[in-house]
C-alpha cells in the first residue's frame, strides 16, 4: 500500500476514533467520519465494506498500536523487568492516548466485541502476552495460574488505574504506581 493511501486509510482510522469517543458508535455516520478525515464517503468505501467492517478494522489498529509500544523492549532484560516495563508502558500508552483507551473499553461493551470473537482472532496481542506469561511460568518465575488468572490482575490492575487518574480519584505519581506493579508482581511470583 503506497503512502498516500496508508495516510487516508489512517486518517479515516483517527477521525473515526475521534468522533466515536464524542458522539457514540451509533452516533458517527460515515459522511461525518469522511467529513472529518477530509475525504470523500466513497473513499471510506474503498478501505471498507461497512461501517461495521470500519469499527473492527479500528479496534485491530488501536490494539496494533497499543501492543507495538508495550512490547518495544530489551530483550535481554530480566523477567521481573520487563513484567513492570509492560505494565507501565500500558499504562502510559493509555494516559497518552485516551482515545483509544476509551474506544477499547466501549468495544469490549458492545456488540462488536462478539462479532471479533467470531472471527476466532487472536485479538490482536492477546498472544504475545500469553507467549509473556508463559515464559514467566515455564521458568518457574511466576505462579502456574490460568492465562486469563494472570491477565485479569496484570491488564486489569492498568486499565483500572487508568480510570482511576482519568476520573481524578488519584494522581498519576510514579510512587503510586511502582507500589501497585510491585503488589501485582508480589501475587503472581513464585514464593
Amino acid at each position: 500500500m503506497n503512502v498516500q493511501l496508508l495516510n487516508k486509510k489512517e486518517a479515516i482510522f483517527e477521525s473515526t476514533l475521534k468522533l466515536i469517543n464524542e458522539h457514540g458508535f451509533h452516533g458517527t455516520p460515515m459522511s461525518q467520519i469522511a467529513a472529518h478525515a477530509n475525504v470523500a464517503t466513497g473513499t471510506i468505501y474503498h478501505y471498507f465494506n461497512s461501517k461495521d467492517e470500519l469499527i473492527l478494522e479500528l479496534f485491530k489498529y488501536c490494539r496494533e498500536k497499543t501492543n507495538e509500544h508495550i512490547f518495544n523492549f530489551d530483550e535481554d532484560l530480566v523477567y521481573k523487568d520487563r513484567f513492570f516495563y509492560i505494565w507501565n508502558r500500558l499504562v502510559d500508552y493509555y494516559l497518552t492516548h485516551k482515545e483509544t483507551f476509551w474506544f477499547i473499553e466501549q468495544f469490549y461493551s458492545s456488540p462488536y466485541y462478539e462479532l471479533i470473537k467470531q472471527k476466532k482472532t487472536t485479538y490482536y496481542g492477546v498472544d504475545k502476552m500469553y507467549l509473556f506469561f508463559e515464559e514467566g511460568i515455564k521458568s518457574g518465575i511466576i505462579r502456574n495460574v490460568s492465562f486469563y488468572t494472570l491477565i485479569s490482575v496484570y491488564i486489569g490492575s492498568a486499565t483500572s488505574h487508568v480510570k482511576m487518574v482519568t476520573y481524578g480519584f488519584c494522581k498519576m505519581q510514579s510512587k503510586s504506581r511502582e507500589d501497585l506493579i510491585e503488589i501485582i508482581w508480589n501475587g503472581v511470583k513464585n514464593q
